[in-house]
């Protein structure tokens, strides 16, 4: 997928890590300058993002460590809202444990950082593609 093909695609992108969150909304950007990048700093926000969002997102990208409430719980939130909503865990975790972890909850995309702007595009696309 090319970032034509992004092209009016909302992204909600979130991590407790404002560096960090920053970093993936600039790769996102970059992607296509006709994304709309949400962010949220945590669970809680992201549920508050989502629900006043006029138009559904079509993809979160979500950090697996956060405060509170973890990116699999957030995962498990969502997908019971729209079970097709493509969603994207971004961890530091490279145990076989926690990519079992996140296959089992149903997490199909996983990408362990540092991420490159490449792998992030990539991992988008395939997602997409996917839900289609």
């Amino acid at each position: 997928m090319d970032g034509k093909n992004l092209r009016g695609l909302s992204i909600l992108v979130v991590d407790d890590d404002d560096d960090m969150r920053q970093l993936i909304c600039t790769m996102i950007r970059r992607m296509n300058a006709n994304i709309l990048v949400v962010e949220a700093h945590s669970g809680e926000a992201a549920l508050e993002r989502i629900s006043a969002a006029l138009e559904p997102f079509g993809i979160v990208i979500c950090d697996w460590e956060m405060p509170r409430m973890s990116g699999v719980d957030l995962f498990r939130l969502v997908h019971a809202r729209d079970p097709k909503l493509p969603f994207l865990m971004l961890t530091g975790r490279t145990d076989l444990d926690s990519v079992v972890a996140a296959k089992k909850a149903g997490i199909t995309g996983y990408l362990i950082k540092p991420v490159s702007p490449l792998q992030l595009q990539a991992k988008v696309a395939v997602l997409l593609r996917d839900r289609e």
